[in-house]
């Protein structure tokens, strides 16, 4: 399974936020497929959530959502 982990982006950065990576990863692994994607608690988990809740209009879903220390783990179908 493709993984993105969003724990390593630059923060500061707005062209690396969580929702562009997450459009940036779907370009690349393609659709069609389950991905993991791993957010750090707060901001990032926030903001892999208002992303989920935009794109299921086109068909991406939430899978399953694990917490483990400081980190959601995400599995997520992108179509």
């Amino acid at each position: 399974m493709e993984e993105l982990d969003l724990t390593k982006a630059d923060t500061r950065c707005g062209s690396d936020s969580p929702a562009i990576r997450l459009l940036r990863f779907w370009l690349e692994v393609g659709g069609n497929k389950e991905v993991r994607v791993i957010a750090l608690r707060g901001v990032q988990e926030d903001q892999v959530n208002m992303w989920l809740m935009a794109m299921s209009e086109k068909g991406v879903r939430l899978i399953d959502k694990k917490s483990e220390n400081d980190k959601i783990i995400y599995t997520i179908f992108l179509p």
